[in-house]
């Protein structure tokens, strides 16, 4: 059941993340979630593992990179990118994740895919492509294609390095004491970028607007986090992996409720797609997918 709903919190935030990057600068939007998330973490690390949550010297490298590849890139081109296309774009190609690191995976680590993964990974992959050109073949060789997608889709790329890099870091460090370091390298290249694009301080939000960054640190943030490591604990990585397939139903569900949005024949065909390539992708997949934001 907590698995459940955590697909359906992170479904919700590309929704969430929508409506506040209509009101403040993306980069202020995600420089405030994750002060908010990296803060909360950081305590929860110090009270439940003292000393050894705070990385060595050994570990500060990598960590660092994380936080720039994993945190930083990937959460400043989806925010930025849902500035020009829609939540229920960013859920589907957000779920591309597992079949692009475990084709990375293959490339940098000289892991071995079946046919079957390599078959998911491609119709993965064609489900993105009919999405970010709405089914039009003219619009591929014009290149006439949302810029906000191709944002997104870098996105998950930066995402599937940080997924490799990660695996290395927590054979000796805990998976919540990596997401609470790296989120406060992350933080500090946000407040940096947040500033450079006029950040001073003051944040217009509405009601709506602070409801929906609450949502992102809390619901989507730390506790669909602390439910996810409950069912890996519980169940497995590789069968906890499965649940995301609920992600990017849930979030055109959510976009089409909240925001008004309407989901046309290419982004239903992509989503079957998507989710297919994931189902051959994971179902037999020897990799921790685990760690997503």
């Amino acid at each position: 059941m907590s698995l459940t709903l955590t697909a359906l919190l992170w479904g919700g935030n590309s929704v969430t993340a929508k409506y506040v990057v209509s009101q403040i600068e993306p980069m202020t939007a995600v420089f405030l979630r994750f002060s908010g998330i990296t803060f909360l973490l950081i305590c929860l690390t110090l009270y439940q593992e003292g000393k050894k949550g705070i990385p060595n010297l050994v570990q500060w490298p990598s960590i660092i990179a994380m936080g720039a590849f994993g945190l930083f890139i990937n959460n400043a081109l989806q925010f930025i990118g849902l500035s020009y296309t829609s939540a229920v774009n960013c859920s589907l190609i957000s779920a591309t994740t597992p079949a692009m690191t475990a084709s990375f995976t293959s490339f940098f680590m000289n892991a071995k895919l079946t046919g079957q993964q390599w078959l998911g990974v491609a119709a993965s992959l064609f489900g993105v492509l009919l999405i970010i050109s709405k089914g039009s073949l003219s619009a591929i060789s014009s290149l006439n294609i949302n810029y906000g997608d191709i944002l997104i889709f870098f996105s998950q790329v930066s995402w599937a390095f940080y997924s490799i890099k990660g695996r290395s870091v927590m054979k000796t460090f805990s998976p919540i004491a990596t997401t609470a370091w790296t989120g406060l390298v992350g933080t500090i290249l946000f407040f940096l970028f947040a500033v450079w694009y006029g950040f001073d301080g003051e944040v217009n939000l509405n009601s709506y607007g602070w409801f929906s960054m609450i949502y992102m640190i809390l619901g989507s943030g730390i506790l669909a986090f602390c439910w996810w490591n409950q069912g890996i604990v519980a169940i497995g990585p590789n069968r906890t992996t499965i649940f995301t397939n609920i992600i990017p139903l849930s979030g055109m569900c959510f976009a089409t409720f909240f925001l008004h949005e309407s989901i046309n024949w290419s982004q239903l065909t992509g989503a079957a797609c998507i989710i297919i390539g994931i189902c051959m992708t994971s179902l037999t997949s020897h990799w921790d997918f685990w760690h997503r934001h």
